[in-house]
């Protein structure tokens, strides 16, 4: 019972590290930095293929970083992950880009992210709001329903010095 259960928490870490880390498939090069995702609490329930995360959530990846207060794996009949859902307080730190909402969810098979309750993108000074924003990281493809507000800020020595010959 021991070695499943080490098993199960071992496949539930790997599993949900890939998937943060944007490899859902791949295992991780021995070269590559560590993924570390840290939580006051961990449940694995093998039974459910199910890994939970709760309370003060960090996954931190050399490509990203993500927090939450609660972060849900469920896994395949194969141990991959299937679907992760973050929920309260969501950020997730890429490069100069933030996205923020109370809930992220990421359906690994089709690369679907879908970010809702007041999901907000920042990169640098712009902004995109919306209801809903949905990403489908395989096709680089971005819809953002009902309520769409993208705000742009012209960078300086950019496209609007360019329009007006300066």
């Amino acid at each position: 019972m021991k070695s499943m259960f080490r098993w199960g928490l071992g496949l539930a870490l790997a599993a949900a590290a890939r998937v943060a880390a944007g490899a859902e498939a791949a295992a991780p090069a021995p070269e590559d930095p560590a993924t570390v995702i840290t939580s006051d609490r961990l449940t694995f329930d093998a039974k459910q293929r199910i890994a939970l995360f709760e309370y003060n959530v960090l996954v931190t990846d050399p490509k990203m970083q993500l927090a939450a207060d609660k972060l849900t794996v469920q896994f395949d009949e194969k141990g991959q992950a299937k679907t992760i859902k973050a929920e309260g307080r969501v950020t997730i730190t890429q490069l100069d880009r933030t996205a923020q909402s109370e809930l992220a969810t990421y359906d690994v098979a089709s690369g679907k992210i879908v970010l809702s309750g007041k999901p907000r993108i920042t990169r640098g000074r712009d902004v995109l709001e919306g209801d809903v924003i949905t990403y489908w990281r395989n096709e680089d493809k971005m819809i953002c329903q009902p309520g769409a507000r993208l705000l742009i800020y012209p960078e300086e020595g950019g496209v609007k010095d360019q329009f007006r010959g300066e």
